[in-house]
């Protein structure tokens, strides 16, 4: 099954020699007017060939020129039948050579366009570590900050307490001595508690501002947590990815490249000569 051909080919002239016994012999031009008498006359149209022999060449009767017509007719279109078959073939190499060079171009810009592509991907994941590692020493130290913050806080809400329990004792301690002689040891819880009532309204709203305040900064805190957290989990995601997206693109390159080695093996095409002209 022949090839079509893509590109227009040029019109090839093909000669064919004979040998001598193949060659047909004709008269000379010089006898001219005797050979068309001779032909006329009645003895050339007596039907029956003499068979003798002529002064230009020896006679030959009719069927064996037939028959050596038809063999020379038949060899004729077999050698024809050869030359194009060679041009055919000529043209498919040509065809396929062309095909194959389109191919390797194609090849060596996909393998280039991969290089590049690798080249952009592995900078942009490098830019994404870098990004991260930046991301996550910000979000340390946030945290750490947060929580000496929180320990100051209640550092300094425990040293507010003990200071007015303190102060409560004091002011207990410093009473006249007349507050333990009109009562019993049974009664000095109760004169303790009321003497440390007198300042326990504006302690407590204190303590309630501080806790209500503490309390929006715990949940501020949350919800910047949460962000950090979900910003991490993005940049996460997007890091595995471009790692597959890396696999993947040095799984295609090591093919294009086994592909490139295995074209550059290939043989060279090589003519194979007709069995007739071997």
């Amino acid at each position: 099954m022949s090839l079509k051909v893509l590109q227009p080919q040029k019109h090839r002239h093909h000669t064919v020699r004979f040998s001598s016994d193949d060659l047909p012999r004709y008269k000379s031009l010089e006898q001219t007017e005797q050979s068309f008498v001779e032909y006329g006359s009645p003895q050339s149209y007596s039907g029956v060939d003499s068979g003798a022999p002529s002064p230009d060449f020896p006679f030959q009767p009719a069927a064996e020129r037939f028959r050596l017509n038809e063999q020379r007719i038949k060899l004729l279109t077999a050698i024809n039948q050869i030359v194009q078959q060679r041009a055919e073939q000529e043209s498919n190499r040509l065809t396929l050579s062309s095909l194959l060079d389109e191919l390797r171009r194609k090849l060596k810009r996909r393998v280039e366009d991969c290089h590049l592509d690798k080249r952009d991907k592995l900078k942009a994941l490098k830019q994404a570590n870098q990004r991260l590692e930046k991301e996550k020493f910000s979000i340390t130290v946030e945290i750490g900050h947060l929580k000496r913050h929180l320990e100051k806080e209640e550092a300094h809400h425990v040293q507010h307490a003990r200071t007015a329990v303190v102060q409560a004792i004091q002011g207990v301690t410093k009473s006249p001595l007349e507050l333990f002689t009109s009562c019993s040891v049974s009664q000095l819880p109760d004169i303790v508690c009321r003497s440390v009532a007198k300042n326990a309204p504006s302690k407590v709203a204190d303590y309630k501002l501080n806790a209500a305040r503490l309390m929006r900064d715990i949940v501020d805190l949350r919800q910047r947590l949460a962000q950090v957290e979900a910003k991490l989990s993005n940049e996460l995601k997007r890091k595995r990815q471009v790692e597959n997206d890396i696999v993947r693109l040095r799984k295609e390159l090591s093919a294009t490249k086994s592909n490139v080695a295995s074209l550059r093996l290939l043989p060279a095409p090589q003519k194979k000569p007709c069995a007739k002209f071997a």
